[in-house]
């Protein structure tokens, strides 16, 4: 395993949370926006991470983009 393959690993992830519905997903499991409070916890941390992804969608895009040229040239 190396650094690039743990890169991937992390935008997979990213992408993966990057697409989540917020109203048919997470506020009907309670992850949702609207359960974020004004208390420091995990739970609220984790829903913020959530919001920032599908905040960046389009950082994505162009990561993703980058990481697909990289993965066509160097095989």
């Amino acid at each position: 395993m190396t650094l690039w393959t743990l890169v991937q690993a992390c935008l997979m992830i990213t992408n993966g949370v990057a697409v989540l519905n917020n109203e048919r997903f997470l506020e009907r499991n309670g992850w949702g926006f609207s359960q974020m409070g004004q208390f420091n916890s995990l739970k609220m941390s984790i829903i913020g991470g959530i919001h920032a992804a599908q905040y960046f969608r389009s950082l994505l895009v162009i990561c993703n983009v980058v990481v697909i040229f990289i993965k066509l040239i160097f095989g």
